[in-house]
């Protein structure tokens, strides 16, 4: 298995859980559909940094 197949499945197994925690968190009544949107609104600039930041495979 390549790294670009082993990243592939890191980011979707990590999608997947962020999205079940989220909605667990709205289920729940710990999150509102604002801080939720929010939340994915930070998370998504913080991977975005990582991922700039992370060496490129060729």
């Amino acid at each position: 298995m390549g790294d670009g197949d082993i990243r592939a499945e890191w980011s979707t197994g990590f999608a997947r859980t962020m999205a079940e925690e989220i909605r667990s968190g709205l289920r729940s009544g710990a999150l509102t559909w604002g801080e939720a949107d929010q939340l994915l609104a930070r998370l998504r600039m913080v991977v975005d940094q990582a991922l700039d930041l992370a060496p490129q495979f060729s």
